[in-house]
């Protein structure tokens, strides 16, 4: 589904990635670990268009999407959750819905709502209130429900359990799983490398900006470069 090939990106005069390639097939939950300045989030924002490519090129589904522009890559059916979740703190759940769901037919939204509010049921029950009223966990759900009110081909999140406590994180995690589908993707950049190669099929080791692992989650679990730096020393 998507194809990243020999991408370089930075900010400036600083380059951040380096010829860095991936991909995420149909089915696959694929996840990006690494330290914080590693190139993750930069990875995503260009990815999305909104950090020009300075070398390679991005493919998804086929068409080229160097030069899109991030509007359009949302409507060729690719979304990203971002960092910090960023809902919209004065309207309220259901309104930071329907603004997700802007490129939907009108007639299509109340089902969208209602698959949203299903998966993720607190919602439903504050539909009415504020998001800048919900706890963190709950305004991550809203995030995440904004993006798959759209129903996109593949979804990219980048850093879910940040700054949640552990009981949220485990929830966060098995929505996550729940949402695994054999038609389209998700591409998860997280800090919390055990819970992300938890639930990966693949995943890729991020250094300087450039890919110094990759493998099968299982795999690299038990790689000993892997478990020292990311896993505390236990696989």
């Amino acid at each position: 589904m998507l194809h990243v090939d020999a991408v370089s990106a930075g900010y400036g005069d600083i380059q951040v990635l380096t010829d860095l390639s991936l991909h995420v097939a149909r089915g696959e939950i694929v996840a990006i670990v690494g330290a914080n300045g590693a190139g993750k989030s930069t990875l995503l924002r260009t990815i999305m268009g909104s950090l020009p490519a300075r070398r390679g090129s991005v493919r998804f589904l086929g068409e080229a999407l160097t030069g899109i522009a991030p509007h359009r890559i949302a409507a060729a059916g690719l979304r990203l959750v971002p960092e910090g979740r960023r809902v919209f703190a004065t309207l309220t759940v259901e309104e930071n819905l329907r603004a997700g769901a802007y490129l939907r037919a009108r007639a299509t939204v109340a089902q969208a709502l209602g698959r949203v509010f299903t998966l993720f049921p607190d919602l439903a029950e504050r539909r009415n209130q504020l998001a800048a009223t919900l706890s963190g966990g709950q305004q991550q759900m809203l995030a995440l429900g904004r993006a798959l009110v759209t129903e996109p081909r593949m979804l990219m999140l980048d850093e879910p359990s940040l700054g949640l406590a552990p009981k949220i994180v485990e929830e966060i995690f098995q929505k996550l799983a729940e949402l695994r589908s054999a038609e389209s993707g998700i591409l998860l950049v997280e800090q919390n490398a055990r819970k992300a190669l938890a639930l990966a099929d693949r995943a890729y080791v991020l250094e300087n900006g450039r890919v110094v692992l990759e493998g099968a989650a299982s795999e690299l679990c038990r790689n000993e470069s892997v478990v020292n730096a990311y896993l505390g020393g236990e696989a």
